[in-house]
């Protein structure tokens, strides 16, 4: 086997991983950002009433409060949240990861698929 037909073949295995993983994963990204809505950032007031953390924002030309989870566990003072642009009275106070993470790893898998097919498709050409 020469060079290029080694080459050939790696390109063909990673087209068919890449490709088959990464695309899956960048529709699974694009369901998840339909289900979940648009998070658009927000500041958030934290206070301590009757030693439970109050979180209170306002939007949607409304004010809204809840009370903190202990894993949203944050200090007094201002901080930066995000809100759900359907409903605003849902807040979160980390960055929705879940889309993020979908989107990278089905966009790194879908470019060495690419870059897979490109290397298969070399010996048709030389």
């Amino acid at each position: 086997m020469q060079l290029i037909d080694i080459l050939a073949a790696v390109g063909e295995v990673l087209s068919w991983i890449g490709l088959g993983i990464g695309v899956p994963f960048l529709l699974l990204a694009a369901m998840v950002a339909l289900a979940e809505g648009r998070w658009d950032p927000i500041d958030i007031a934290v206070i301590r009433r009757d030693d439970v953390l109050t979180a209170r924002w306002f939007a949607g030309g409304d004010f809204h409060e809840r009370p903190l989870t202990p894993r949203e566990a944050a200090e007094d003072g201002w901080h930066r949240g995000f809100v759900n642009a359907r409903t605003p009275s849902h807040v979160r106070m980390t960055p929705p990861m879940v889309r993020r993470l979908f989107a990278t790893l089905g966009a790194v898998f879908t470019a060495v698929g690419i870059i897979g097919f490109i290397l298969s498709m070399i010996p048709a050409f030389v």
